[in-house]
């Protein structure tokens, strides 16, 4: 949205700090912007890399089109136009469908690309009727991300130490329910400040975007094993660090967040964590390593000292 009062600039301050309060998405809001670059090239790499398009659309003044023509009507921000059009072209080119929520000032007219868009706005007098509904949109947005009955995406954050500074690793885990997955994917995407500490060529890197590195394993890169029911397999590993950042680089990461997303089949997953969240969280006390595929537990067996209990093939990690 683009704000003119102080009321709508509270609204779209509201309307970020509900975003990050509900914990699977970040915010941009151009508002807060602090670097040298154009306000439109800040909002065109937020737009191109989105996973989500909210759009409040304020009155903006009455336009008329002559005397021969329809009656007057209230036009909406020309900016918001614009950057409703460039999200539907984004959309269409990526392929990608964004997660999209758009509000409407009562009386604001219907023009341009929105007349051939299901945008469907909720229309308002108040802003304060904004929130409550955005809120009740973001948990339908969540509920279906990471887990369904068909699959879970899991991300393991564990510390560990890399080229000489202690580093979080990153292990995104996908888990199919049904019984056998041939096709499957995983990307993991992540702040560039958080992985330039290492130099070394990774296979797995794909494409970048904007202030983002990229990386994938697919059923090829794991010498298309199949998913097996119940199995959690993890599909990568990456090292991400701050100890090498400065201090205003180390509050900029810590704004951001790491992106996974995978897919099954035709099923899609992801989950958001926060930058700040992964470099807060504590040293665990051990846990049993996930295998690529789980090996079946032993029998118990009888030794000289008697039963012993069952023993599985697992390593235990202590860090």
């Amino acid at each position: 949205m683009r704000q003119r009062t102080q009321e709508e600039k509270r609204l779209g301050e509201a309307i970020c700090q509900t975003i990050r309060d509900h914990g699977t998405f970040d915010c941009f809001f151009a508002e807060t912007q602090q670097n040298l670059k154009g306000l439109h090239e800040n909002i065109l790499d937020a737009l191109a890399r989105s996973d989500g398009f909210i759009t409040v659309m304020h009155r903006r003044g009455n336009v008329s089109y002559g005397p021969e023509n329809h009656e007057p009507s209230d036009r909406a921000s020309v900016w918001i136009e614009q950057e409703i059009a460039i999200a539907a072209y984004i959309q269409q080119t990526a392929k990608n469908d964004l997660l999209t929520a758009a509000y409407i000032e009562e009386g604001v007219g219907l023009e341009g690309l929105r007349t051939l868009l299901h945008l469907n706005p909720m229309p308002f007098t108040s802003n304060d009727e904004v929130i409550p509904d955005l809120k009740a949109r973001l948990n339908s947005w969540k509920s279906s991300s990471a887990n369904d009955n068909f699959g879970e995406l899991k991300l393991e954050v564990f510390p560990a130490y890399e080229s000489g500074i202690q580093v979080k690793r990153l292990t995104p885990i996908l888990t199919y329910k049904g019984s056998r997955a041939n096709e499957y994917s995983c990307t993991l995407e992540i702040p560039e400040l958080l992985v330039n500490f290492n130099t070394a060529y990774n296979v797995l890197e794909v494409q970048r975007k904007p202030e983002y590195r990229r990386f994938q394993a697919t059923e090829i890169t794991k010498q298309r094993h199949p998913l097996l029911r119940d199995n959690p397999v993890k599909m990568l590993t990456q090292d991400v660090a701050i100890a090498h950042l400065t201090n205003e680089q180390k509050e900029q990461v810590l704004r951001q967040n790491v992106i996974v997303s995978a897919d099954i089949g035709e099923r899609a997953y992801s989950l958001t964590k926060s930058c700040a969240e992964i470099f807060a969280e504590g040293r665990p006390e051990s846990r049993e390593e996930v295998t690529e595929q789980r090996v079946q537990q032993r029998p118990i067996y009888q030794g000289p000292d008697g039963w012993r209990e069952q023993r599985r093939h697992f390593n235990t990690v202590w860090t």
